[in-house]
């Protein structure tokens, strides 16, 4: 007679009941919710986790703009108005968290709050972006997406947006968006055809993967802080259009009267002048300043004061750059380096005079529409100057004629003398309230 198992004889005893019983109610407990059960905590996602929903990094664009705003540097600042991420070769490798700051450097990127740091390939295609498209560096908030070039001894950080939303952030930056909307929109479309005309190609930053700088070097841009209503309609009334001549874009040159100096987006020449040969030319002796005091309304400086250890006199700007044989008079600003003088000067040509915007918002309050003040400042002899729609405006796209003819101002405008001149009233818009209220954040605890 075979012998029963250990397992048998477990079973068939009083202990087995027991234990039986108490794993049923056991499971019974559970199971009505009468015992709860502490769920094992899940561990956090890692920093650099890509647990995130997808979307394209780069923003819809016609006419893709890319302008420099750290360049060359040791570090780049960035955040991100919604969740984002850095994308490389269009690959997620790091999520960025709303209302903090992340460094760039060489090579990785470290969120500043924690230490925390990853890795970032050199000489690949990464990109900071979220999905509304708003995105920080260089202590303000730019539309669009950031690429970052990142190289073994430096980064670059590039603002990538398409051309229209980019105007958006000049136009105030450069004409105060309290001005007569006519005026606003011959800005709009100057300043499209400056950028234009500079974008691929044609731009002398090329070397350095961007189109354009947001400063005197081109054209003042200041972000979404700098934007207003006035100026935001004036760039949609004028979506598209750019100044041509004999079927080429022309590049938009303009007197600034807002931004960082009254010579933004001149076509800018330098010389340098020896102290020996200033002291010479002026009869002003240990020559320690130099100052333009005035200029006329097309740019000329017609007033330069000299100062010396021993006192100084004023001279005619016109006949002092004749005398140095500057190109023109057009000296727009004066400083020192080492035993030298550097002029700051603007080119001779590009549409002679280029646009005055005091002069603009003089003729618009008197009646003018855009295209004709437009007329008034780039028109040449040969009388080719046409307003016309860049590429990817092909519905809109006939090249319209300038009008020729000059409305009946609403008072008196000499026409004969060239642009007009303004004191420019003080800004009011949106742009300046935001630059009164900014300042530098703390790195760590930074709040969009």
């Amino acid at each position: 007679m075979p012998q029963p198992s250990p397992a048998s004889k477990w079973l068939s005893s009083p202990a087995s009941y027991l234990a039986l019983g108490l794993l049923a109610t056991l499971i019974l407990l559970i199971t009505s919710g009468l015992l709860p059960v502490k769920a094992k905590a899940k561990s956090p996602a890692p920093l650099h986790s890509t647990t995130m929903m997808a979307f394209n990094p780069y923003p819809m664009m016609v006419h893709p703009i890319r302008i420099g705003l750290t360049v060359r540097s040791p570090m780049a600042r960035v955040a991100v108005w919604q969740q984002g991420a850095v994308f490389v070769d269009g690959r997620p490798i790091f999520v960025l968290k709303p209302g903090l700051v992340y460094a760039i450097t060489p090579g990785k990127i470290t969120e500043l709050a924690t230490g925390t740091a990853v890795a970032i390939p050199y000489d690949r295609r990464t990109v900071v972006s979220a999905p509304d498209f708003r995105v920080w560096t260089a202590n303000r908030w730019y539309r669009g997406c950031l690429e970052i070039i990142n190289m073994p001894s430096y980064v670059t950080a590039v603002n990538l947006l398409d051309l229209e939303e980019y105007l958006l952030g000049v136009v105030p930056s450069e004409m105060p968006s309290s001005w007569h909307l006519e005026a606003l929109k011959s800005q709009a479309v100057a300043a499209r055809s400056y950028a234009y005309a500079h974008m691929g190609s044609g731009s002398k930053w090329k070397s350095e993967g961007f189109d354009l700088v947001p400063d005197v070097r081109d054209q003042a841009y200041k972000g979404l802080a700098a934007e207003a209503q006035s100026t935001f309609v004036a760039v949609h009334a004028t979506r598209g259009l750019v100044l041509k001549d004999s079927g080429q874009v022309k590049p938009g040159f303009y007197r600034a009267t807002v931004g960082d100096s009254e010579f933004e987006n001149l076509n800018i020449r330098k010389s340098v002048v020896s102290q020996s040969t200033m002291e010479k030319i002026t009869g002003v002796k240990d020559i320690v300043g130099v100052t333009v005091r005035q200029w006329d309304g097309i740019g000329n400086a017609v007033r330069v004061a000299v100062m010396g250890t021993k006192g100084g006199r004023e001279v005619d700007g016109i006949a002092l750059a004749k005398m140095l044989n500057f190109s023109t008079p057009g000296i727009l600003d004066v400083h020192e380096e080492g035993n030298n003088w550097v002029f700051t000067c603007r080119g001779p040509g590009n549409g002679s005079r280029g646009l005055s915007q005091h002069g603009a918002n003089k003729l618009a309050k008197g009646g003018w529409r855009f295209d004709q003040i437009l007329q008034q400042y780039y028109q040449d002899s040969d009388g080719k100057l046409r307003l016309d729609f860049m590429p990817g405006y092909h519905a809109m796209s006939a090249a319209r004629p300038m009008h020729l003819h000059k409305p009946a101002p609403k008072k008196t405008v000499n026409y004969t003398k060239g642009p007009l001149i303004e004191t420019a009233p003080q800004p009011q818009q949106q742009g300046e309230k935001e630059k009164e209220k900014e300042t530098v954040k703390d790195d760590t605890n930074f709040t969009p």
